[in-house]
């Protein structure tokens, strides 16, 4: 579905409209109805598909030996990742001022989006 951005200012103010149009229909509108000066901004691509995809909701547990300070973290890994890795890629690393020396998963789950 197409959609575009018109930036309309009326005034000092400036305001963002999202319509579910190309930029020749959105400019219509915008003739039709809009007040002050506007710009018309069509979406041009976008990223990714339509097509279901899976990933791992992790949540984990990780602590620093040294100051005993502890944190959680919750992050989407890829489907293919294995407890082992994701162990691997985070002990050592810091995280919110925290360094990860001991990580605990605490949940793991397939999740279909």
């Amino acid at each position: 579905m197409a959609q575009s951005l018109i930036r309309n200012k009326v005034g000092e103010k400036t305001y963002n409209i999202y319509v579910p149009a190309d930029d020749a229909n959105a400019k219509s509108f915008a003739d039709a109805v809009l007040e002050g000066t506007y710009e018309v901004l069509a979406k041009s691509s976008t990223a990714g598909s339509d097509a279901v995809t899976e990933a791992e909701d992790v949540t984990i547990f990780y602590e620093e030996d040294a100051t005993k300070k502890r944190g959680y973290l919750r992050f989407l890994a890829k489907s293919s990742s294995d407890e082992e890795a994701i162990l691997s890629a985070l002990v050592g690393k810091t995280y919110n001022g925290i360094k990860a020396d001991k990580v605990v998963i605490i949940s793991m789950r397939t999740v279909t989006f």
